[in-house]
Parts: structure tokens; C-alpha cells; sequence
């Protein structure tokens, strides 16, 4: 299931040759197949994306009702409103210490300068919704937003994610979201631009949703084209299996195309943990995606020694990264210059509690952004993410 190798043999060699090769050449295919849609949300309006909703999404809506207004939910289940608001609260504290400050000064020769960080007018948060209902999603992309000022965010999600889960029709109300757009997608994406007005979008998703949000960064912001989610655990000697295992499926049941690494200079920690992928597998509703992206991107690699692995590690500059065993914690400061976030600890959240918006997205025009950022547990959100 979970493939294991050793880069001093040729089959690890040719394995690390291909994650090499990954990073070398953009998803030009997904992007020929992305741009027809796109362009033709973004030139045709409501009435372009009602029929790539009634094609893509299933759904038959007409245009006039692709943006509604979600209706308050009472009966969802008190543990679930209690988490929900207590991952709320910590985002806010979090995001508040980010607000960019702005200054000013006057130079030798006399000339003023002024950057004063306002916020943008309208923001689009998208939220999958293909294969579950993801809440920090949903928190990771409003939040930041209101806590930057935001007046108007409106969350593009599929209309059957909207229609079937009562916990988001809740969630989207709790925020005080009063526009949803129904349309998933790179329809989606294109539609927050043409048919909500949103002058940023931001959010998590699948391959053609990071295309369109890379076809769209020419007209309004981003917060980055990140494509099928990955994340690269760096485990020494004392790192728990279980835990490992756990963090590579709650990674891997995203999506089909998800990436689940792991780099360790030990064999039998190694072979541990592709057995604890195996058993936890088992009892996983979410099996059948976490098996297919564990098939086709799911790798283990033994290195010759721990500062091998974190070098390779590092270069692969994968989206999340995780730290765990006291001799890979010390790698942290090495992998904040490529990381999009760094987990350093086997007790922080796993990373599917980080989605792209919960980086150092700036919601505020002339602020400056973060390349990473080094998460312990103490500041980290939690949530189950996409």
C-alpha cells in the first residue's frame, strides 16, 4: 500500500528521480482542460455558469438563484458547535497578531511615504465539498478575512455540499456569511470573480480548482495556486508509527492526487509505519480516496543518514511539513525558508487542519506576505481540514 524504498537502492533512486521530476514542469494538462471553463464563466456571466453547474455539479439552478443566502440551523450536535467555536476563537486570536501595521517616513530629500494596509472589498472563500464537509476550510478562509476587515466574503461551495450538510448551512450562518455561491470547482472559482465580484479568492481544492484560481490571478488576487494537497513527515528515531500513519491518511483522504511522504533515515521505523497505514486503513469511511492517492503518490524513503533526508526534504519544499522524533525537530529552521508550514511535534494538528488560507494570506492590499511559517501547537488551529 504504502510504497517503501531505500535511495540506496535503484528502485529508491528511481523513485526520488520522479518526486524530483514533479516540481520541474507545471500541470499543463489540467490547465488546457481548465481554461475553456474558465474563460467562459468569466466572459459569460450567471448565465455561463448555471450551465457548468447543471453539467459539472448536476444540479439545474438558475442563474438568479446561484447566489442565496444561507437559513440559521439549530439542530446540529453540540460537540460539533463547541469545536467549531473554539477553533474560531483561536484562528481570530492568531490572525490578529498578523494585521500588517503600515508606517511612514520621509526620506533625505524630503519625500513623504505612506502604506496604509486596507482591506479588500470583497472576498471569495471557496470550500470543497465533493467528498465531505470540510470546516476548516470554511473557518480558514472567513476568518482571516473578518479579522482583516473584510465587509463582504462570499463562500463558493458545490450546491449538493450546501444542500445535504446541515453542519455547513450552520457554519456559514454562525459566521455571519450571507452570500453562498453554488458552484463548485473551477466554475466555481471563475464565478466568484465574474458573478460575485470578489477582488480576492482563496481556498483549498482539487487539481482543476488550483488551475482556475492560477488562470484567475491575472485579474484579481489569490492566496496561491496550490494544487491536490501533500504533505512530507520528517521522522527520527522515538517518532510514534501510529501517529505517523494517522497524519499520511488524514492527508491522503483528501484527494486522489494527494501526495503522503515520509523520510526517515530509520528501516524499521519505516516499515512500522507503512504498517500502520495498512491496519488504520481498514477503518477508514474515506478509504477508497486514501487508497488511491496512497497508490499512485503515497511513498516512504530510507536515506543513509537524517540530515540526508532533511536536505532532500527541504528541497522538495512541500506545503506541509511535519517534524517528528527529537532529532528531526532540530530541522525546523532549515525547512521554514521552503515549507508552507512546518508542524514541529508529533502533538500539533495533523496537517489537514492547515488549509492554504490559513497561511500568511494577506487579506489586506499593500501588506506584506509570509513565504512559511513554524506552527507548534500552541498557535495552531485545529479542525479537520482539506
Amino acid at each position: 500500500m504504502l510504497k517503501v524504498a531505500s535511495v540506496a537502492t535503484r528502485e529508491g533512486r528511481a523513485l526520488l528521480a520522479r518526486l524530483r521530476a514533479r516540481r520541474l514542469s507545471p500541470d499543463f494538462s489540467t490547465l488546457r482542460e481548465t481554461l475553456p471553463i474558465v474563460e467562459a464563466v468569466l466572459s459569460g456571466g450567471a448565465p455561463a455558469l448555471a450551465r457548468f453547474v447543471a453539467d459539472l455539479d448536476g444540479e439545474e439552478i438558475s442563474e438568479r438563484r446561484l447566489l442565496v443566502r444561507p437559513r440559521p440551523e439549530k439542530d446540529v450536535d453540540p460537540g460539533f458547535a463547541s469545536a467549531f467555536r473554539l477553533a474560531r476563537r483561536r484562528l481570530a486570536a492568531y490572525h490578529r497578531r498578523q494585521l500588517p501595521k503600515g508606517f511612514s517616513f520621509r526620506d533625505a530629500l524630503g519625500v513623504s511615504f505612506d502604506e496604509r494596509p486596507v482591506p479588500h472589498e470583497a472576498v471569495g472563500v471557496y470550500v470543497p465539498g465533493g467528498r465531505a464537509f470540510y470546516p476548516s476550510s470554511l473557518l480558514m478562509g472567513v476568518v482571516p478575512a473578518r479579522v482583516a476587515g473584510v465587509k463582504r466574503i462570499v463562500v463558493a461551495t458545490p450546491p449538493r455540499a450546501f444542500r445535504q450538510s446541515r453542519e455547513l448551512r450552520w457554519a456559514l450562518a454562525e459566521l455571519g456569511v450571507e452570500e453562498v455561491l453554488l458552484a463548485g470547482g473551477a466554475h466555481g472559482i471563475a464565478g466568484l470573480v465574474s458573478v460575485a465580484g470578489c477582488t480576492k479568492v482563496v481556498g483549498p481544492g482539487n487539481r482543476w480548482v488550483a488551475a482556475a484560481k492560477h488562470l484567475v490571478s491575472g485579474l484579481v488576487s489569490i492566496d496561491m495556486p496550490a494544487g491536490p494537497s501533500e504533505v512530507l513527515i520528517l521522522a527520527s528515531g522515538g517518532a510514534d508509527p501510529e501517529r505517523i500513519a494517522a497524519d499520511l491518511l488524514a492527508q491522503a483522504e483528501h484527494d486522489p492526487d494527494a501526495v503522503c511522504l515520509l523520510f526517515t533515515d530509520r528501516r524499521d521505523l519505516a516499515s512500522a509505519a507503512a504498517a500502520e497505514v495498512a491496519r488504520q486503513l481498514e477503518g477508514l469511511p474515506t478509504a477508497a480516496t486514501a487508497r488511491a492517492a496512497l497508490e499512485a503518490n503515497g511513498l516512504t524513503l530510507v536515506f543513509p543518514s537524517l540530515p540526508a533526508a532533511a536536505k532532500e526534504g527541504v528541497d522538495f519544499a512541500a506545503e506541509h511539513v511535519e517534524l517528528m522524533g527529537r532529532a528531526a525537530e532540530r530541522y525546523a529552521p532549515r525547512f521554514t525558508a521552503t515549507s508552507g508550514a512546518v508542524f514541529v511535534g508529533a502533538t500539533r494538528p495533523p496537517p489537514s487542519a492547515t488549509t492554504s488560507p490559513a497561511r500568511t494570506t494577506s487579506f489586506r492590499r499593500a501588506a506584506p506576505r509570509g513565504a512559511s511559517r513554524v506552527c507548534p501547537s500552541a498557535i495552531s488551529s485545529a479542525g479537520d481540514g482539506a
